[in-house]
């Protein structure tokens, strides 16, 4: 997909953003939680839609479905600063916005920045939903809170716990190689 040099940047920051409220600190899935707390802080964030909006856009995630691919293939290749940015009057046709999220773009649009934002929420959602070359989500956010993958096994049908060990020992044994006593118990 050809996006312009600020879509390009900004879905990259947006990936990155969206890849932080994958899982906890204990690994376990967060995204639908971590959401809903973006969207209950939507007031307090808010200001941020004019220079960090890549940290704002996670409120519409998944808000938007898209009639017109192809219309809005052509808004990822502008550029605000070019005149040729559309606005959102323009763009909101093309999209239709999720009952749930219509209280969030009223609120987005009754910023000065508003409707800039909302093409730039629209567009990164679609660059995330139909870019083929962004990466993959590092996690699958399934209800029951796993990640997708069933019985604590690596890829390679291991327990996890046999790689960890495995792990333990290659490093105890790469230590001692080095010249320092090993910490097996």
């Amino acid at each position: 997909m050809k996006k312009s040099y600020y879509f390009a940047e900004l879905s990259s920051s947006y990936d990155a953003e969206i890849q932080d409220l994958l899982n906890d600190s204990e690994g376990k899935s967060a995204l639908k939680a971590r959401l809903r707390e973006k969207r209950q802080e939507l007031a307090a964030i808010l200001p941020m839609i004019e220079f960090a909006p890549e940290m704002v856009v996670p409120v519409f995630y998944d808000a938007f479905s898209f009639a017109n691919p192809k219309a809005m293939a052509a808004v990822v290749d502008c550029e605000p600063d070019d005149g040729d940015f559309p606005a959102w009057d323009d763009v909101a046709p093309l999209v239709t916005v999720a009952d749930w999220a219509a209280p969030y773009v009223s609120a987005v649009l009754a910023e000065r920045a508003g409707e800039e934002f909302m093409v730039t929420a629209a567009s990164l959602e679609f660059i995330r939903k139909f870019d083929t070359s962004a990466p993959e989500p590092a996690a699958k956010d399934d209800d029951d809170g796993e990640d997708g993958e069933e019985g604590g096994n690596d890829s390679d049908g291991r327990d996890d716990d046999d790689g960890d060990r495995d792990l333990a020992e290659a490093g105890d044994d790469w230590l001692g190689e080095q010249g320092f006593d090993s910490i097996k118990s």
